[in-house]
């Protein structure tokens, strides 16, 4: 005759699987460790592009409007060819300085993103530095990845508006 320990014991050996709540803690766990690893490894050069691109539309965008109410002007000095894009304040006196404000402050471009060419009223420029009073011209600024993919960033005053195109865009949608 067998013990009640030896069969409990049986039993058990017989249930070899996993209970729905030592998966679900397991899957928890797989979760948390996920979302702290996902963010760490490096985003592809597709991505930094599209980021880029909305990133200096976005911080264009900042400029304009906060210039129209404080009477402010900023240049934007691009180094064509590269990932060099400042942004400069113009003061009431003429001289050109960092800006006080720290998003203007922020790196614009991923690493690797380089700005190909700008287009302004004058014609295009894909070579050397620009200085780039901003604010009232028509500005198209062609960002480029290592890949050879292109995003637009246009300025469009008319309408008071920045958009970041995918693609190389010459002419406002």
């Amino acid at each position: 005759m067998e013990s009640v320990a030896a069969r409990r014991y049986r039993e058990q050996r017989r249930r070899n699987g996993f209970t729905l709540i030592e998966i679900m803690v397991v899957m928890a766990i797989i979760s948390m460790v996920m979302l702290l690893i996902i963010p760490r490894l490096p985003s592809s050069d597709r991505e930094n592009l599209q980021v880029s691109a909305r990133t200096l539309a976005s911080t264009l965008l900042y400029m304009q409007e906060r210039a129209a109410p404080a009477g402010a002007r900023y240049e934007l000095a691009i180094d064509l060819g590269t990932d060099s894009v400042k942004i400069l304040e113009i003061s009431a006196n003429g001289t050109v300085k960092a800006p006080t404000d720290p998003l203007l402050q922020k790196t614009v471009m991923k690493e690797g993103i380089t700005v190909s060419d700008v287009r302004t009223f004058l014609g295009k420029t894909n070579d050397g530095q620009l200085q780039l009073v901003f604010g009232s011209e028509f500005i198209t600024i062609h960002l480029r990845s290592p890949e050879g993919k292109f995003w637009t960033v246009m300025s469009l005053p008319s309408v008071g508006k920045i958009r970041a195109y995918e693609g190389y865009v010459e002419d406002p949608p």
